[in-house]
């Protein structure tokens, strides 16, 4: 998949109303069936060995698979996942440093521009809950998302992001990391 992936997309020439550090920004495995999360965080591991050897690509690990259980996102605001690059609310290309100041937990420090970043993580399953409203203000979606999101004060274990979702539509999308505890009717 990685490799069909760089030879297919060029993040540098990449543009969208979707966050993203690399061109394959993030994988998760989770445990099935009879799996635990300590099996899927050591094959998370071998996997992050061979992606960022291979295909010289920094990489970073999280949840179960990251020495002290660092979180997906704490590594993307590290990163500046977060901060629209272009049009104030599109990314565009890559416009962080070529070399980066946090230390990626497999391969090199240097970015390739047209690659970026990848982030590997082992956890439990979460869902996937997203809201469209017919509106061009995106400063709406990103209210609504900060008063749903755990970090605004919202609902416990959802994170939540306020984007532009075509020309006259706007997007809440959330995370759901316990779904059984929080699923998409409270959201």
């Amino acid at each position: 998949m990685f490799e069909v992936a760089y030879e297919t997309i060029n993040l540098e020439q990449h543009s969208g109303t979707h966050p993203r550090l690399g061109v394959v920004d993030d994988i998760v495995l989770h445990p099935l069936a009879r799996a635990s999360l300590d099996e899927a965080a050591w094959l998370t591991k071998a996997v992050t060995t061979d992606i960022g050897n291979r295909f010289q690509v920094p990489v970073f690990l999280y949840g179960a698979a990251h020495p002290t259980g660092k979180a997906l996102d704490s590594i993307r605001r590290e990163l500046g996942y977060y901060r629209p690059n272009f049009m104030d609310n599109q990314w565009a290309g890559w416009t962080m440093p070529e070399i980066l100041s946090v230390k990626p937990d497999e391969g090199p420090t240097c970015v390739s521009r047209a690659r970026g970043i990848t982030m590997i993580g082992a956890r439990p399953w979460v869902r996937l809950y997203n809201v469209t409203m017919i509106s061009t203000d995106v400063s709406v979606a990103r209210r609504i998302a900060r008063m749903v999101s755990a970090r605004g004060g919202g609902l416990p274990t959802v994170q939540s992001l306020g984007l532009v979702h075509g020309e006259n539509s706007i997007k809440i999308a959330c995370m759901l990391l316990e779904p059984n505890r929080v699923e998409g009717d409270r959201v």
